[in-house]
């Protein structure tokens, strides 16, 4: 099993970010189509399962990743669900039934906030 801070440490020195901590960030997808403002900062999808239809497509992208998954493909991932995504968040939901019969769900995600030095001073304070 891969270690997710590792994994994070090694995004955030790719980044550019020296220190950092990280906010566990639930996204309910309560449409088929929905767009979400990540403003910038970097997150981690890490969802193991979601509880959706067998044979409904999910599909991540941003500026910068792309990732797509059924609820199958999703519990079988391993690591590979292990995705970063940042700026805008696109969430395309499919094969989830008939017009008006989609069910929400939910997404989770961890988020990572940059701290400065002055941040880090302040909250030792």
């Amino acid at each position: 099993m891969i270690e997710v801070s590792k994994l994070i440490e090694i995004e955030a020195v790719a980044r550019g970010i020296k220190k950092y901590k990280t906010q566990q960030v639930f996204i309910d997808v309560i449409k088929p189509n929905m767009i979400i403002d990540l403003n910038k900062y970097p997150y981690l999808f890490c969802s193991e399962s979601c509880d959706t239809k067998i044979h409904t497509k999910v599909e991540l992208s941003s500026s910068d990743n792309y990732f797509a998954f059924t609820k199958t493909t999703l519990e079988d991932a391993d690591v590979s669900q292990f995705q970063f995504f940042t700026s805008e968040l696109e969430i395309k939901v499919s094969n989830y039934g008939k017009p008006g019969s989609f069910i929400p769900f939910r997404l989770e995600f961890l988020k990572i906030i940059p701290e400065t030095d002055e941040q880090i001073l302040n909250s030792k304070s």
